[in-house]
Order: C-alpha cells, then sequence, then structure tokens
C-alpha cells in the first residue's frame, strides 16, 4: 500500500505500486494514502485523489466543487476492470456524500455529453460518449476521501436515507431504467436469476411496484435476503432445470454468465421476455432455444429519464422509502485504508459478501 513518507524519508520513485493500479508522474512526488486507483499522467503535483479527486491533480474549470464522499461501493465491474490490469482512474462510480454545507447527495457518474445524436434525442442513457465521460472508468471516481465532480450529476437524497448507504442509489437506478424498458407490470410472474447486488435490488424495486417476484440465487446469504426483500418461494433447483415446468413472462438475467443466461432463456415462457441487467463480460452463446421460443430479449445498462423524471431521483426516493435494504444488502464496510481486503472481501462469496462499501463509520 502506498503509504505518506515519513518526516525526512526520501520520496517516492516516479511510479508507484498501488493496491489497484499503477501511478504516473513526471517526477518523483510524495504520496498520501493513495489506496484505489492512479493519478493520470501529468499535471501539477497536488497530491493523490485520495485528497484531490482529480488524477491530474488539476481542477478543470466549470467542473465544479469537491464533494466528501461518505460511502463508495465495490460493484462487479470494478472487480473485471482491476483484472483487465492497472487503471489510470481512480475507481468507484457508485458513490455519495455530502456538499460543503452538509446537503447529503448521491452522484449519477455520467456526465451526458448533450450534443450527440442520441443526447438530442432525449435517449441521454445511450450518449455515445458515455463510457469516456463517467466517474470511476474514465474519470476519477469515488473510492477517495474527496472527489470533485459536475454539479449536474448531483442527486440531492430524501430525507432518512443515510448517505453512509446512499453508494446504493446508483445500482437501484440501474435497476429502475431496466424495468422501466421493459413496462414490467403486476399480475406478470417474474424471475430473478442472480442474488448480487442487482438481483436483489431488482425484488426490492419491483415489490415497491406491487409486482411478486421469484428468485434463484447460488449462496444462502443472497437466497436470505432475497426472502427479506420479498421475494416468492421458488422450488426449482438451480442445478436442475428440469425439475419444474414453471414459466415466467419476465425473466431478469442479473448475472451476466453463460450458465443465468441458460437459465434465464429456460425459464421464460414462449413469448416471454428477457430482461439482461448483469453485464456480460465474456462472450455468451445463444442456441436454437430463445428463437424456437420467440423470447424477446431487452438489454439495458445504464439510466436516464422516463416520462420526464430521472431514474436516480427515483432510485434515492426508493432507498428512504425502504430503508431495510442497505442493512440486508451492505454486507461489508471498510474504512478507504482498508481498500485491498474490502476487494478481497467483494470477489470472495465464501466471506458472505453482497454488497461491499468503503467509507467512514
Amino acid at each position: 500500500m502506498c503509504r505518506r513518507p515519513a518526516p525526512g524519508a526520501a520520496y517516492g520513485t516516479p511510479m508507484h505500486r498501488c493496491p489497484i493500479g499503477w501511478s504516473r508522474r513526471r517526477r518523483p512526488v510524495p504520496r498520501s494514502s493513495c489506496l484505489v486507483g492512479t493519478l493520470a499522467e501529468g499535471g501539477d503535483d497536488e497530491g493523490c485523489p485520495r485528497h484531490r479527486g482529480w488524477g491530474s491533480g488539476r481542477r478543470r474549470a466549470g467542473a465544479g466543487g469537491r464533494r466528501r464522499v461518505t460511502s463508495a461501493g465495490i460493484c462487479g465491474s470494478d472487480l473485471h476492470m482491476i483484472k483487465q490490469g492497472p487503471r489510470l482512474v481512480t475507481l468507484g462510480h457508485e458513490f455519495a456524500g455530502l456538499l460543503d454545507d452538509g446537503t447529503a447527495v448521491a452522484v449519477s457518474p455520467v456526465v451526458e455529453c448533450g450534443r450527440c445524436g442520441t443526447c438530442r434525442s432525449g435517449q441521454t442513457h445511450l450518449c455515445q460518449h458515455a463510457i469516456s465521460r463517467m466517474y470511476g472508468v474514465s474519470r476519477d471516481g469515488g473510492m477517495a476521501d474527496e472527489v470533485v465532480v459536475d454539479p449536474a450529476s448531483l442527486v440531492r437524497l430524501p430525507a432518512g436515507v443515510d448517505p453512509r448507504a446512499a453508494a446504493l442509489v446508483e445500482p437501484i437506478a440501474v435497476v429502475v431504467h431496466g424495468l422501466n424498458r421493459i413496462a414490467i407490470a403486476a399480475g406478470q410472474r417474474v424471475l430473478v436469476v442472480g442474488g448480487g447486488t442487482i438481483g436483489l435490488l431488482t425484488i426490492a424495486v419491483a415489490r415497491a411496484r406491487g409486482i411478486e417476484v421469484d428468485l434463484i440465487a447460488r449462496h444462502a446469504c443472497q437466497i436470505m435476503a432475497g426472502e427479506a426483500l420479498g421475494a416468492g418461494g421458488q422450488p426449482l433447483d438451480p442445478d436442475r432445470p428440469d425439475r419444474t415446468d414453471r414459466r415466467y413472462d419476465v425473466v431478469i438475467d442479473a448475472a451476466g454468465t453463460q450458465s443465468s443466461l441458460d437459465m434465464a432463456v429456460a425459464r421464460a415462457r414462449r413469448g416471454g421476455t428477457l430482461l439482461a441487467l448483469g453485464t456480460y463480460w465474456s462472450p455468451v452463446r445463444i442456441d436454437a432455444t430463445l428463437a424456437a421460443k420467440e423470447v424477446t430479449v431487452v438489454p439495458a445498462m445504464l439510466y436516464g429519464y422516463h416520462q420526464g423524471r430521472r431514474d436516480f431521483d427515483e432510485a434515492a426516493q426508493l432507498l428512504a422509502q425502504s430503508p431495510e435494504v442497505p442493512d440486508l444488502l451492505v454486507t461489508h464496510r471498510f474504512p478507504l485504508e482498508e481498500a485491498v481486503e474490502a476487494f478481497r472481501a467483494a470477489g470472495d462469496r465464501a466471506t458472505g459478501s453482497i454488497k461491499v462499501q468503503l467509507g467512514d463509520g
């Protein structure tokens, strides 16, 4: 772990090895407790993103003020990204914090360009430059003490939302957007495949809309959390899909793997809908069953607006109305200094982890 040099100690080398990523500078600089992420090449010597927000150490004109981070969630995509190699930005696209006046806010990590064809058509969630403008992916994110974000990304939290758990607003917004895409309605038979954060939040959002949901999950802690959130009974053994003939109007793949996709297709009724909420990080195979059953596949990834309302605003309101959700999903919380252990816990389901967050308190 990169530590601040003791008084009188020599400065570090131009490249420091952090727990997650390399830090590059044009000249040797002292490092404070740089934990997750990196400093971009170049820029003035202003310390690390733990204290500065921007990897280059420079504040961009009009970029907004600093926000003190109260919680930052470790997403499955973060685990995948660090497996791909060193990152040149600070991770953390699920985060929330406090403004200088104490106002609690969540952060929508995508800053739409507003100029591409899809943005101009109102489909801001399909912005052609979304990924290149996303905090925690291509801009320094929220796994830091403080971060600089665009004011347009701020989402004021309703009363009753604990800022220490408010990083959950981002994955809730993912679910809200996905369910809005398929116009899910009460009375439909719905199955969620995958009991991670997205799968369990899908249950919470669906139940808030009066929709009954069943769950297939691998781990006992996920099943228990799903039942506590209101998931119905599901007699299906995930390893024996032939044990039941029950089929669903809507199946939601919240895991993003070959096995979860196969299960989703098998469980969908003929002419049903498959909502792909999980990210497929590896190529998946689709066989003739999907075509024979004429299952409609609807992918969803980010968030935008629905009937004039921002998905993030609805997500924040849902979190305020569901105070039990953080207690059921946030299984581990680590201070920023223990980021390495936090990532280990997030990547090991044997620890009983569902959502692991970084933050004080």
